[in-house]
């Protein structure tokens, strides 16, 4: 078979409308109404799939959604980029997606390698009072059971005196 760009093309917007259609299913801003969702008739037959020989229905039950790895939907974004001053309000911000929903944790490299932040696991990250020892590179990294990913590191740098 020969690869065409037409064909790299089309594989690619198709990648694009699967992700948009897991976006739209994971945003919690569009959820599902759950009172229009029905389980189909059970079969009251011996021998049919999903037969009940008993007279009773069996409990509905949803299909097993396919896990999907995270992914970056919004990178890494502060407030307050390149040099600040002590004392100041810094805010990170990032948006990943996945299925099932990953686990966040927002890290810090201090020149060490990344670390994590104690109870920073939100898609944003405040430091409320910037001290010169929160310098460093920040990310949020995301994982779940298909996978993990981090968001581009961003420089933060701290330093005493005049803006």
């Amino acid at each position: 078979m020969r690869i065409t760009l037409n064909n790299i093309v089309a594989i690619a917007f198709s990648a694009l409308g699967i992700l948009g259609l897991i976006f739209a299913l994971n945003n919690p801003g569009h959820a599902q109404n759950k009172s229009q969702i029905t389980a189909a008739p059970a079969v009251d037959r011996p021998g049919a799939a999903g037969g009940v020989s008993n007279g009773t229905q069996p409990e509905a039950t949803s299909p097993q959604a396919a896990s999907v790895a995270p992914f970056v939907m919004e990178d890494t974004e502060t407030d307050s980029p390149g040099t600040n001053m002590v004392t100041r309000i810094v805010t990170f911000k990032a948006q990943v997606g996945g299925t099932p929903a990953p686990l966040l944790q927002w890290k810090v490299d201090h020149g060490k390698g990344f670390e994590a932040i104690a109870g920073a696991t939100r898609s944003t990250y405040r430091i409320s009072n910037a001290q010169v020892t929160d310098s460093g590179s920040y990310s949020l990294f995301a994982t779940n059971s298909a996978g993990n990913i981090s968001t581009t590191s961003v420089p933060l740098y701290i330093t005493e005196g005049e803006d």
